[in-house]
């Protein structure tokens, strides 16, 4: 088959489950003693690789994707969870807090709340922890969470005027992303705390023309040189000793889209955050990003997978079933309770960048490409020649593997006699949106921004799937505590997929209290943004419209939809310190809670069609009207007019405004049940339910086979 055609047949291996493709299961104790006598002679290989001094830990943005050796920290490098926060981690918090209060009073005093004096309530004692969470989607959920990040961050341009929240971000506590959220997080943090403007405008990053899986376009000689770049990189490590997994190849590619470094980041560590000078100037959030752990046989679920965070200090969970962390930069050292097997030959460099980004959305296991068929179609020759060379087991190729175990031998740990960790992408489990890191009693937070850009529905808009997973996850195992939340059809047919909506905000109802979360769902206020999660290619269009319509999500249409909407996020800001100290809510914030606060209601009718399938918020006929006599300013004043008639001064981006007024972009009375207006894309032109099922499958294999 010609390599041009090999990415499309990935969407014909992607629709393929796992009842299709049964993972093999291990039952015979031969075949578990002799995978185990391999790993063994594995790591034997890999030290006398490292011994012999095949290479060399590089700087940040060099050439070398191998781990090597170095002599190790003195003490235990497994920490109990029981003992709370790092050490590191705490002190990064503490010391943040002087700026975000600073930024938080800036906020409030520029949103202006009515009978409240910011300067006087917070003080300078008082810390109010406030998280972001961005959901998984692929480059749907890093786009439009992307939009709502521009609009928290005083960086962008205009977004301090009336109606924006420009500020947010430089007030807030922790940056938590999940898959396609984490690739966000990733890009904003490892290229040096950027802005999304900044990632918008550059020429080597967030160059979405081409597929991931096909960066080269129609050059089929530089696509060739380019995996075959990307395999010995990837072959170096398993050269080295190290357990090799699709992860390893799928993060080198996302790395080339992620990291403005040289060749991607190929020397890019999660644990540079740390070296990096915004980080050590406490100016960004404490990023975190969360992936699922896998044990063989068993399915990945709520009641069964292990969530794992990674900071740039440390990895591991909270979970009681391992309730412990590893030191990011040490991961790949062999250690047994903590102790390193040996004290001269600990491993650095393990935790590439774009390895522990691909880990958080690694989707192989779900999808395992078992069948020599969709191996032979799906991944390029010289990456199955390379992967080949290193892993000829289903399990080990399909999740991302972290081999030896870091926490082998640590007591009380379900993993402590594994000898390796597997990983996956961490919505698996069902929690697509990271809330767990930010629940944690020990990290204080006060309130959760939750954007969730899942596609939960056949049309991909979320339904609160990821929040009730959460929720449902305290009750059935020992997990941080959540508040109540209602049904998927609930979430919909009360329109809380619709605006903002608080939940719990009244903790005298709960046993714990916890934070407050402000959840915001991805929905079209100025462009359908329900593209498919495996929509791998987007024009410079849709990036626009993406990230303008997550800007209107962040500002309720820098306040078109709700003139009030900046005084009512302060107002839940300030929400759990107000009940702490027992004082009343102004009753400007009375009125606020009131209007977004869940008020503990369930549907009793089904969700519409309309609710299903929603369409503009903001009605694209005033957009385009706007445009017409717009500047040619990044975010012009303009007039936009609400679906229910409302009008207020809005600033857009121009750009989009002349997008949507040629594209076509239905208005919200007559909404095309279609992902996107583009023609560039046909993944997303094409339902969810579609993907899904077996005619979707056949349409799929007809255009990679003839083209179309």
């Amino acid at each position: 088959m010609a390599n041009s055609l090999w990415p499309c047949w990935v969407l014909l291996g992607l629709l393929l489950t796992r009842a299709v493709f049964a993972e093999p299961t291990y039952d015979s104790e031969f075949e578990i003693v002799a995978r185990t006598e391999a790993y063994l002679e594995a790591m034997v290989r890999r030290d006398l690789a490292l011994a012999r001094g095949l290479s060399k830990r590089s700087l940040s943005g060099s050439a070398n994707y191998t781990p090597t050796h170095t002599t190790c920290p003195s003490g235990s490098l497994v920490r109990l969870a029981s003992n709370g926060l790092s050490s590191e981690e705490s002190q990064y918090v503490a010391t943040r807090q002087n700026s975000t209060r600073d930024a938080l009073v800036n906020l409030l005093d520029r949103i202006g709340l009515d009978d409240f004096d910011a300067a006087a309530f917070i003080g300078s004692n008082t810390s109010i922890n406030i998280g972001l969470a961005f959901s998984g989607g692929g480059y749907r959920a890093m786009l439009s969470g992307a939009g709502f990040l521009a609009a928290a961050d005083n960086r962008t341009v205009n977004s301090t005027d009336q109606g924006h929240i420009g500020g947010l971000l430089q007030a807030s506590t922790y940056l938590v992303g999940l898959s396609g959220g984490n690739w966000l997080v990733g890009s904003v943090v490892l290229n040096n705390f950027t802005t999304i403007q900044a990632l918008q405008a550059d020429t080597v990053v967030w160059d979405l023309s081409n597929s991931l899986l096909a960066p080269k376009g129609a050059n089929v000689t530089a696509e060739n040189d380019y995996y075959n770049l990307v395999a010995d990189q990837v072959s170096g490590k398993g050269d080295a000793g190290f357990q090799v997994s699709l992860t390893d190849y799928w993060g080198r590619l996302l790395s080339q889209q992620l990291f403005n470094y040289s060749g991607g980041g190929v020397g890019l560590f999660w644990s540079d955050i740390a070296d990096t000078e915004p980080f050590q100037n406490y100016a960004l959030p404490f990023p975190i990003i969360v992936a699922d752990g896998v044990t063989q046989g068993e399915p990945v679920d709520i009641a069964t997978a292990t969530v794992f965070e990674f900071s740039p200090y440390e990895m591991g969970s909270w979970d009681n079933s391992l309730g412990a962390f590893f030191p990011t930069k040490y991961l790949g050292s062999e250690a047994v309770n903590g102790t390193p097997a040996n004290s001269q030959q600990c491993v650095v460099g393990f935790d590439n960048a774009g390895f522990v980004i691909g880990t958080s959305s690694s989707l192989f296991n779900i999808a395992p490409l078992n069948s020599s068929l969709i191996q032979n179609n799906f991944i390029p020759s010289p990456l199955l020649s390379s992967l080949g060379e290193f892993s000829n087991d289903s399990f080990t190729r399909d999740v991302a593997v972290y081999a030896p175990n870091p926490f082998f031998g640590v007591d009380g740990a379900s993993v402590r006699t594994d000898p390796l960790i597997g990983l996956a992408d961490g919505g698996e489990d069902g929690q697509n949106v990271p809330l767990l890191p930010l629940l944690q009693s020990e990290r204080q937070v006060d309130v959760i921004f939750a954007l969730d850009n899942s596609a939960d529905l056949q049309s991909n808009w979320p339904d609160g799937t990821a929040l009730i997973s959460t929720y449902e996850r305290q009750h059935i195992r020992e997990s941080a505590p959540m508040p109540y939340v209602p049904d998927n059809n609930s979430f919909v047919a009360l329109n809380l997929t619709r605006q903002p909506t608080f939940f719990g905000c009244n903790a005298s109802n709960m046993s714990s209290v916890t934070p407050l979360i402000v959840y915001m769902a991805n929905h079209p206020y100025s462009y359908l943004t329900n593209t498919s999660t495996i929509q791998l290619s987007y024009s410079t269009a849709e990036i626009e419209g993406f990230i303008t319509n997550g800007y209107n999500l962040g500002t309720q249409g820098n306040g078109t939809i709700d003139s009030e909407w900046p005084a009512c996020m302060a107002c839940a800001i300030i929400h759990r310190e107000v009940e702490r100290r027992g004082i009343e809510h102004t009753a400007q914030c009375q009125q606020c809670l009131q209007k977004y606060c869940w008020d503990g209601g369930i549907a009793t009718t089904d969700a519409t069609f309309d609710q299903l399938d929603p369409g503009l918020l903001i009605n694209a006929n005033v957009l385009a009207t706007a445009a017409a006599g717009s500047s040619t300013s990044t975010a012009a004043n303009a007039t936009a007019t609400s679906s229910s008639g409302t009008s207020a001064s809005a600033s857009v981006s121009t750009t989009a405004i002349a997008m949507a007024s040629t594209s076509g972009l239905p208005s919200s009375t007559n909404a095309a049940p279609t992902a996107t207006s583009s023609s560039s894309s046909a993944a997303g032109a094409v339902r969810g339910s579609v993907w899904t099922s077996a005619a979707g499958a056949a349409v799929v294999a007809l255009a990679c086979t003839f083209g179309i």
